[in-house]
């Protein structure tokens, strides 16, 4: 079962809507519409970035990413995203701080895209995705 990717699935599809949803709403002045800033990861590529960040479809890795989280400080912030409740924000210095800017400069290099950007959707999405995988509010067993 790929629990990754239907998560992904789920995330991406959501945020597909809430942007066609800004787009439908009038503007006070029309422009036209803006192609998305150069640089951006596409749904695919941010799909096989965090399915990468994740280990696979099983979510392997999710432990290393939480413990990575914590061990930069950030604890707070990955308790609400594991537990049940709202999520707590996180920044992309923080996302930066927690993969590493190596890290994250290969993952952008190797699909050109810009690693800021990257960091501001990883931000966006990784607590997200962390509260998905978690449903029953902890961290499963490893197997």
């Amino acid at each position: 079962m790929d629990i990754l990717g239907e998560i992904l699935k789920q995330v991406l599809e959501g945020a597909a809507q809430q942007q066609q949803q800004q787009q439908r709403q009038p503007q006070p002045q029309q422009r036209p519409p803006q192609a998305p800033p150069q640089g951006m990861p596409s749904a695919k590529d941010l799909g096989d970035i965090l399915t990468q960040i994740f280990g696979g479809g099983e979510a392997q890795k999710l432990p290393d990413v939480v413990r990575q989280f914590e061990e930069k400080g950030m604890r707070d912030q990955v308790d609400s995203w594991v537990r049940t409740g709202p999520n707590k924000p996180v920044d992309r210095k923080q996302i930066e701080d927690a993969f590493g800017q190596r890290e994250l400069e290969g993952m952008a290099r190797s699909r050109g895209i810009d690693r800021d950007q990257l960091a501001e959707v990883l931000a966006r999405y990784i607590p997200k995705i962390i509260d998905e995988l978690t449903p029953a509010g902890q961290l499963p067993a490893r197997r």
